[in-house]
Formats: C-alpha cells, sequence, structure tokens
C-alpha cells in the first residue's frame, strides 16, 4: 500500500549538520504519529530526495538506520524499497539490551522490578486462566524437567523464561508484558553467565510448580506470596548471598 500525498508533503528540507538524523526523526514521527501504518510503502528514493533535500547516500543511511531500529523493512527487487513494519517484542528487546548495556544494569536492579510487578501479575493470572492454560504452564515444567533429566540446566533457558512470560499476559497490559518480557531476557543472559548448578534448576522447578498449583487452584494470595520467594532466591543465588530472603511484600504475608 502507497504512503498517500500528504505524507510526502509533510516531509521538509533537513539541515545540513547530522542529517541523516534529522531523517530518522521525520520519518519514525510519521510513523509515531500514525501517518506512515504498517505496510506502508515509503515515496520513491527520487521523490524524498527531492522533497528532503538530501543525496541518494545520506537518504540510504537514514533508512538503514530506520530498518536496524525495526521500524522499516527494505525490500529487494522489483516492487521493492522501505516498507514501514509494526515493532514487534524482538525487535524492542533487542534495543532495549542496546541501551541498557551501557547502563551497568545489576541483578539487584532486574529484581527490584520483578518483586514490585510479578506477585501481582501472578495474582491476576490465578483469577484467569483456564484450565487449558494452567496446562500450559504445566507442559513447560514438564519439558524442564526433561531437561534436567538429561543432566542439564534450565536456568536461562525458552522453557524458565516462557513460563513467566506466559504467566504476566494474563495482565493484558503491553507496557507490562513489554517490560517484563525485557527484564527476564535481560536477566536470563545474566544467569547463563554466572552458570549456576544443578541444584538452582531444581529448586526454580519446585518454585515453578508450586506457582502453578496454587494458580490451578485459585488462591492468588498463597500464588503472588510463592513467586515473591522465587525470585528473592534467584537474586541470592546469582548474587551468591546466604540467609534469610527479603521480608513479603505487604499484603502477600504466608
Amino acid at each position: 500500500m502507497q504512503a498517500n500525498a500528504n505524507t510526502l508533503e509533510a516531509f521538509k528540507p533537513v539541515k545540513r549538520e547530522k542529517v541523516s538524523l534529522h531523517i530518522i526523526d521525520q520519518i519514525r514521527r510519521a510513523i509515531v504519529d500514525g501517518d506512515l501504518k504498517p505496510g506502508d510503502s515509503l515515496p520513491s528514493e527520487r521523490e524524498m530526495t527531492a522533497s528532503l533535500g538530501v543525496s541518494k547516500h545520506t537518504l540510504r543511511e537514514a533508512l538503514r538506520a530506520l530498518e536496524a531500529m525495526g521500524l522499516l523493512d527494505i525490500r529487494q527487487g522489483a516492487g521493492g524499497g522501505p516498507v514501514v513494519v509494526e515493532v514487534d517484542q524482538h525487535s524492542l528487546h533487542d534495543s532495549l539490551i542496546n541501551f541498557f548495556s551501557f547502563k551497568q544494569v545489576s541483578i539487584g536492579d532486574l529484581t527490584e522490578v520483578r518483586r514490585l510487578l510479578e506477585p501481582h501479575l501472578v495474582q491476576l493470572a490465578a483469577q484467569k486462566m483456564g484450565p487449558q492454560d494452567i496446562e500450559g504452564l504445566r507442559e513447560l515444567n514438564r519439558a524442564c524437567q526433561e531437561i534436567l533429566n538429561r543432566g542439564d540446566s534450565i536456568i536461562g533457558g525458552k522453557e524458565e523464561i516462557d513460563f513467566h512470560t506466559r504467566l504476566v499476559e494474563f495482565s493484558g497490559n503491553p507496557v507490562l508484558i513489554a517490560i517484563l518480557d525485557f527484564v527476564n531476557r535481560f536477566l536470563a543472559q545474566l544467569k547463563l553467565a554466572k552458570k549456576p548448578g544443578l541444584d538452582f534448576s531444581r529448586q526454580v522447578l519446585t518454585r515453578h510448580q508450586q506457582i502453578v498449583e496454587a494458580v490451578a487452584g485459585g488462591d492468588g494470595r498463597a500464588a503472588a506470596e510463592l513467586m515473591y520467594r522465587h525470585v528473592c532466591e534467584v537474586e541470592e543465588e546469582l548474587e551468591g548471598r546466604t540467609g534469610s530472603s527479603p521480608g513479603s511484600p505487604a499484603g502477600h504475608e504466608a
């Protein structure tokens, strides 16, 4: 689907300093504002260079950057060119990883977010999950058990991450889902670097199994308490701490 003429008219000649950044900003804003929608093709290269007052090289540099940001797909061949794409979870995750890699994010930082959000969200899941959804969680736990039976760790693996992702999805809140998807996948990289032993994998699986049964029983309070303890235990293991877990949050007492 070709972008309409109004979109082309919205592009304006740019200042010469950091020219490609100005192009990126204009196109990104057109996408964010809804003037360009997923599936729309950008105007031709000739039209855009004339409208923006830039060279082909500068325009292509900006378009490649927008493709790297996950906003465009530059298709080759006849009828190809830059097409607007919907930003998916994978693109968002990669962008956040790039940003936070320079922020010295600690295990404690990630755990703080998890302690604040995951107990509440698993409590919601206990109210909303049906039998088929719960069976899906049990299937993930069975897959983890098979991995352990082979003598391999489940920490940082797809099944372990998906367990948390599925619980969070029942909030129905895309902001919370995106935040915790990033937090858990970023934490998975730190887990893999720490290489905790199989005993810790067994402990994690046991907690996951307990959480599922609390959710299956509709006991959101118990599920929230178990999740809080689980998040704290993961932090303690990865930080190499000993001693008791931090106190339970208000409203989640055992």
